[in-house]
């Protein structure tokens, strides 16, 4: 979190928790620290607290944990270099490259296990009951957010609830069970009675929660409901639990309770000079001092930026994405007008050197894809959002802040909730108008929410959602956990092996550039610009193992339970 974390703490706390989860406990410590001579004051259960959150960071420190979100249509990755694992994902095939898996399912038990050492341990402290319940919530929080990770990727999972060693037998826990297990860790959140608004450093900082609140943990009650209403489980009746849990995020957002809402310019959700803004819910936290590659560091300014625009080519935007994204102020925010090539050139994303259309070989910048600017920041000052005309900064590291829930998110899913429950179109409907009218430059997008029925309302609510976090593979709920929910990633797959035969750019279209001379020019294209993802799509669907991610296979090897 930040640098008002002390380093210090951080050393001293996981050095203590990488001992507490060692076979040693069983036997004679001999001096070193366990969790009956640690937790014994404030200052140590804080120290643990910070080792949680020191977790929490190294989750999203890189791309390797979200590569399993390229199933959903917002994301691909370029070709080449050490991306076998993210193109895997994207054609829903067993990967060679198994990072994504093993770092995706390793760090979510890392959160576990000292969540878990917290919630057996912080109460034997003596410490005030208002700072307990905030170490607890915070323990229970965020070992429910990991098995929610996990259980939208793998399925069934190994439960670990008290660090007791198991010489690698525990068995599969079904998909229902570990549900009933996160819901259970969620209650138990907000009976902790979290503050709604902290105001302490490191609870906070500029005005805004860094802990979670008790907001944070309502809005991920909503989704969680949700998610059992949909696939694998289906249990429909959950959609009146989630909007009931929206609902009541609303209605404290609107009294005044909840010092959130939506920024007034979509433009500023994503821009590094408005780091810490009240839209944003739940978020990560990461250093002040970029570049010391570090748990604590975001490695993600280069994962979102092209290949051949100094960055490391990811995420980036699926082409039929982009091109179905509706028009308006969140597509200018989410992603890049325009190119800016080296040399200063902006260029549309699909111009090709000498106007023909794309061979291969003739695109200027090589990628031939559109860009996510979620954290792309300008070169210089950042005092302002992401302006593609500038030259923007080539760093690796950055501590732009990680969105993990927003409250236009919340506003959806009660939108999409309500009306899969049948209850409150009214609300629900004003609720989908309240994203639209800041997403869209068209009022008809706005007005034509009044005339929907209540599935015609889900649908755009669903598709909404897609749209307000698309290529963001940070987020709780990502536009592939979307599709996971509502059993549509095969539509995915059927697209990525057929023809791909959408014509993306019509001919005779004006393509706008600009020389490294400032001078704009202008062509007209030859041909139609037809939509092609270029990818090889040849493993075939197999149902519930082409949705789920394989079971890593070190853990495989040393757990055998772990079988589909």
């Amino acid at each position: 979190m930040k640098n008002k974390i002390l380093s210090g703490c951080l050393m001293a706390a996981s050095m203590f928790l990488a001992s507490s989860c060692s076979d040693f406990l069983t036997e004679d410590p001999k001096g070193r620290l366990t969790p009956e001579s640690f937790y014994t004051n404030q200052n140590e259960v804080d120290m643990a607290v910070y080792a949680l959150y020191a977790k929490v960071q190294a989750y999203q420190c890189n791309s390797n944990p979200m590569i399993s979100y390229c199933q959903g249509d917002d994301v691909t990755s370029t070709t080449g270099s050490n991306k076998a694992a993210y193109l895997s994902a994207d054609a829903f095939e067993s990967p060679t490259d198994t990072k994504g898996l093993e770092d995706g399912w390793k760090r979510m038990y890392h959160i576990i296990l000292v969540a878990n050492d917290i919630i057996d341990n912080a109460p034997q402290s003596g410490i005030s009951q208002e700072n307990l319940n905030i170490a607890m919530g915070q323990a229970y929080y965020w070992r429910a957010y990991a098995y929610y990770t996990l259980v939208r990727l793998f399925g069934p999972l190994p439960i670990n609830l008290h660090n007791e060693p198991d010489n690698n037998t525990t068995p599969l826990t079904s998909v229902e069970d570990v549900y009933k297990q996160i819901v259970e860790d969620l209650d138990n959140a907000e009976k902790c009675n979290l503050p709604a608004k902290y105001t302490q450093s490191p609870q906070a900082i500029d005005g805004q929660n860094l802990y979670v609140s008790q907001q944070a943990v309502k809005s991920t009650l909503a989704a969680v409901y949700m998610s059992m209403a949909g696939y694998p489980l289906n249990k429909t009746e959950y959609y009146q639990k989630a909007a009931q849990k929206a609902k009541e995020v609303i209605d404290g957002v609107e009294n005044g309770t909840y010092d959130h809402g939506l920024l007034s310019d979509w433009k500023e959700v994503y821009s590094y000079g408005n780091n810490h803004h009240y839209e944003t819910i739940l978020g990560i936290d990461y250093n002040s001092t970029t570049g010391g590659w570090t748990e604590g560091d975001s490695q993600l300014s280069s994962c979102h930026q092209l290949n051949s625009l100094q960055g490391w080519g990811d995420f980036i935007p699926e082409r039929k994405f982009w091109f179905n994204y509706p028009e308006g102020p969140r597509k200018d925010a989410v992603f890049a007008k325009q190119l800016r090539t080296s040399n200063g050139t902006l260029v549309d994303w699909w111009a090709t050197q000498d106007g023909k259309p794309y061979d291969g070989t003739n695109a200027v910048v090589s990628d031939y894809r559109p860009m996510y600017v979620a954290f792309t920041v300008n070169d210089g000052p950042a005092a302002a959002p992401y302006d593609y005309t500038q030259p923007f900064w080539g760093g690796m590291c950055i501590n732009k802040r990680h969105q993990l829930i927003r409250y236009s998110e919340v506003l959806l899913w009660y939108a999409e909730s309500a009306a899969r429950a049948n209850m409150d179109l009214t609300g629900a409907k004003n609720a989908l108008k309240q994203v639209r009218q800041r997403a869209y430059a068209d009022v008809s997008k706005v007005t034509e929410v009044d005339n929907m029925s209540a599935e015609q309302l889900a649908e755009a609510a669903y598709q909404e959602h897609g749209y307000e976090v698309g290529g963001y593979v940070l987020a709780m709920v990502t536009r592939r956990s979307d599709e996971f929910r509502m059993n549509r990633l095969k539509e995915n797959y059927d697209y990525r092996s057929g023809a791909q035969d959408l014509i993306l750019v019509p001919k005779g279209t004006v393509t706008h550039s600009m020389d490294n001379e400032g001078k704009a020019f202008t062509y007209n294209l030859q041909e139609d610009l037809v939509l092609k993802e270029n990818m090889s799509v040849t493993a075939p669907w197999n149902d519930v193992k082409s949705i789920y991610q394989d079971y890593p296979p070190k853990e495989v090897e040393k757990n055998p339970n772990l079988q589909r």
